[in-house]
């Protein structure tokens, strides 16, 4: 029978349960055993009266009924969040500094600015937008307090946010073309070492048309049809087309999204706060497109 009240700490491990992919990544990032996370689905199971997981292969995905839950869980724990800050006896001031790639800028940055000014209005922000290698930099010297990363894997003290799949992203009659036209960024890139990769593991023939430095550079390139590029859906301009995986592209791997934050300083609280907007707005972004793409 469905209980009147639902456990925040529950829908938090359900939360990074779902984002994760898996109930082990999940147990990492609560610091407890996946079969304590396993113990704690099946609690919040009881307490909805719903099945939330199926088993998939070998994972599990949501049923309509977790899909249902995880819109709920996000807007109480993102309600939990602000009346935790909003009844704090200490007003956040100072400045807080955050970089992020160029594809989390147009989508995603303008909510987060809103959404930290209205909360903080006292605290400056400072923003960032550069290549992942230059804002690791900027973190290990001290000038950016939180940066949004992707990786192949999760490392170590990450801030969770989700997984996404690349793309192959162009032309349809390019990608016909042998060897494949490529339009690539300068390495060390992780979209380029996974086409890579994979064009390599399935004896796929190409070779380098461009080589660009920005994201704005790779757009025009593929707009004008001079080759195929490797990037999410993240930021994709709507005149850019995802292609579909065929003999000659090949299926791509799917990529970690998390934040990395500085050792903590004076600004630790603003930067705190600022960590979890992130994550908050990100994590809904990434769901989104997921559900979007369960609907074409």
């Amino acid at each position: 029978m469905i209980t009147d009240v639902l456990d925040l700490d529950l829908l938090r491990t359900f939360v990074l349960a779902v984002d994760l992919g898996s109930f082990a990544r999940a147990a990492e990032q609560v610091s407890r055993s996946q079969s304590a996370v396993s113990l704690q689905m099946q609690r919040l199971e009881e307490l909805t009266g719903h099945q939330l997981f199926v088993r998939q292969g070998r994972g599990r995905e949501l049923t309509a009924s977790g899909e249902l839950l995880i819109g709920y869980a996000r807007q109480l724990l993102r309600l939990n969040d602000q009346a935790v800050e909003a009844l704090s006896t200490r007003q956040l001031a100072g400045v807080v500094r955050l970089g992020m790639l160029t594809d989390f800028s147009e989508g995603s940055l303008p909510q987060v600015l809103a959404r930290f000014a209205e909360q903080h209005p006292r605290v400056q922000m400072e923003i960032t937008i550069d290549k992942q290698v230059v804002l690791q930099q900027k973190l290990l010297s001290g000038k950016l307090d939180v940066i949004v990363c992707v990786g192949a894997q999760l490392p170590e003290g990450a801030v969770p946010i989700g997984k996404v799949p690349l793309r192959w992203i162009g032309n349809r009659t390019v990608a016909q073309q042998s060897p494949l036209p490529l339009l690539l960024f300068e390495p060390p890139c992780l979209f380029r070492a996974a086409g890579l990769a994979a064009l390599e593991k399935s004896g796929v023939a190409w070779k380098p048309v461009l080589t660009a430095s920005n994201v704005a550079g790779m757009w025009a390139a593929a707009r004008a049809g001079l080759g195929i590029t490797i990037r999410t859906q993240i930021g994709l301009p709507p005149d850019c087309k995802i292609l579909p995986v065929s003999r000659g592209l090949p299926a791509l791997p799917q990529i970690f999204v998390y934040l990395l934050t500085a050792p903590r300083k004076k600004n630790a609280a603003a930067a705190a706060r600022l960590t979890a907007i992130v994550q908050d707005t990100l994590s809904s972004e990434l769901k989104n497109m997921q559900g979007l793409k369960k609907k074409s």
